[in-house]
């Protein structure tokens, strides 16, 4: 997969980047204004994730979002941002915008929400996110048992294996068997790519 971060705050996207660089299936590129990702762009690298900063030079609220959106050669596109006024995060989602990532969550989440996007999840921060408890949502999960349903949630509060299995009463080696059933079932690479998804569908 091949990621492009947009951000002027250099320091923030070279940290990102060297965590990313640790996966050998991710390629980075990083600049620090629209006008630069836009330049990149046009020279017809391909991209799977194009991640800009929301109050980066150049961007003029959503209009550098849908510049971005509408270059053929990307397939996902998201949004971070430190604050960023509600609406205009529902309005980036509407849009097609695959995620808003706030800049106050950890480097290890900001990196996992990353290759999620990357490989067509969606996430939105709790601020942000309409209701989603529909059927939708619901259907988001059908494949799911009650036993592994019961398991997501736990897990998308961040529990480990060990207090799950205490507290539902069964072995800590059974929760292991269904967190690599619903990481199946659910398509994500790992617990904290399937906590992303029941919080973003309104599992929990």
């Amino acid at each position: 997969m091949r990621i492009l971060l947009a951000d002027d705050h250099l320091l923030l996207i070279e940290m990102i980047a060297t965590y990313l660089a640790q996966d050998d299936n991710l390629v980075v590129d990083k600049v620090g204004s629209l006008p630069s990702a836009v330049q990149l762009l046009d020279g017809g690298t391909a991209y799977d994730l194009v991640v800009l900063d929301y109050q980066m030079p150049g961007m003029n609220g959503l209009s550098g979002l849908k510049q971005v959106m509408e270059k053929p050669n990307v397939t996902y596109t998201a949004l971070m941002s430190g604050q960023m006024p509600r609406n205009d995060a529902r309005e980036a989602i509407r849009l097609g915008a695959v995620g808003i990532i706030s800049k106050a969550v950890s480097a290890a989440y900001f990196v996992q929400t990353l290759k999620y996007l990357a490989m067509g999840g969606k996430h939105i921060p709790d601020d942000y996110a309409v209701n989603t408890s529909g059927s939708d949502a619901n259907s988001h999960f059908e494949n799911l048992s009650k036993r592994e349903t019961e398991i997501l949630r736990e897990l998308a509060t961040g529990k480990t294996n060990k207090t799950i299995a205490f507290e539902l009463g069964i072995q800590e080696t059974t929760v292991k068997q269904f967190v690599t059933l619903i990481n199946k079932k659910l398509n994500v690479q790992n617990r904290t790519q399937a906590a992303l998804v029941a919080r973003d569908y309104g599992l929990v």
